[in-house]
């Protein structure tokens, strides 16, 4: 699928879960800072996701791969992020603007900066990993 075809697909559970209008939607939408959802639609939108495009997501994903990159480096101090996991993070994360990325951004914040943008990305990598398995439906 191209980015275009996976964001069209993608905009029907965006509004399901925000009740964003349709011209409200676009890449750069943060889905809890422009659009209003919630921790626990965000939860919902994951689901959605899995069930639409037949991929897993898990909760953290993001985190979790900065994690794995940063090895023994400490990922937050005290609940905030260190340096060097909000610099995995704006590695990670090209969609979000460079500046959410500022020092003081708690570990708890990272779902809030999230746009419609980076799911599409997400969504095209991980339709790629599964590309043999996608040709044959």
């Amino acid at each position: 699928m191209t980015e275009q075809e996976v964001f069209e697909k993608l905009i029907p559970l965006v509004r399901e879960v925000t009740g964003a209008r349709f011209e409200q939607i676009g890449m750069d939408s943060g889905l809890m800072e422009d659009l209003g959802a919630e921790s626990v639609d965000l939860l919902d939108f994951t689901f959605l996701i899995e069930e639409a495009f037949g991929i897993t997501i898990e909760a953290d994903e993001f985190e979790q791969q900065a994690r794995r990159r940063m090895g023994d480096v400490p990922y937050e101090k005290d609940g905030y992020l260190t340096p060097e996991a909000l610099d995995q993070l704006r590695n990670a994360l090209p969609e979000v603007p460079a500046e959410c990325f500022k020092e003081g951004l708690k570990a708890i914040e990272v779902p809030g900066i999230l746009t419609v943008g980076v799911f599409v990305h997400l969504i095209e990598r991980k339709l790629g990993e599964e590309q043999p398995e996608a040709d044959n439906g």
